[in-house]
């Protein structure tokens, strides 16, 4: 059976990881808004480099699938980062006012006032983690895409000029 402190402990500690999964989400927005900048940027000048390549004719065709084949995937990476930027349902550290006048009526019984905290913060943490792991899952597509798009290119580029192939 807990006692006093061992109540005051579970709950500080509970409290920790709370904040520490919230940190984690608000770190992981900030990286997902710097790759989107990134993949966005180049995927609109690699989408520039493709119309003129194919379109105008400037450049050989190659060169023009070799743009559109690294526009594709930094589109997509730029569509992951946006999706872990997605607005979660997310519980923020701290109790509502309607949690503290309930632990006000509950006079002077610590345990169970203790349990119910911890009840009512194991499933903020659930929520939080779910909305933490999806924005890893999108977070680790993006960064994937990112770098395997100059890959695909490389790729492409060999092909095509290797075989001499102009899919046109």
């Amino acid at each position: 059976m807990f006692d006093d402190d061992d109540w005051k402990l579970a709950i500080e500690d509970t409290r920790f990881r709370q904040n520490a999964i919230v940190a984690l989400i608000y770190s992981s927005n900030n990286q997902a808004l710097g790759l989107l900048r990134l993949f966005s940027v180049i995927a609109l000048a690699t989408a520039t480099g493709t119309v003129t390549s194919l379109a105008a004719g400037e450049f050989s065709t190659t060169v023009g699938w070799e743009l559109a084949s690294l526009t594709l995937i930094l589109v997509w990476s730029s569509w992951q980062c946006f999706r872990a930027l997605e607005v979660g349902d997310i519980d923020l550290p701290g109790r509502d006012a309607e949690f503290w006048l309930l632990a006000a009526d509950s006079g002077n019984d610590r345990p169970t006032f203790s349990r119910r905290y911890l009840e009512v913060f194991r499933e903020r943490y659930r929520t939080n983690r779910r909305v933490s792991e999806r924005q890893a899952r999108a977070l680790r597509r993006a960064k994937l895409g990112g770098i395997i798009a100059p890959l695909v290119g490389i790729a492409v580029g060999t092909i095509l000029g290797f075989f001499q192939l102009s899919p046109l």
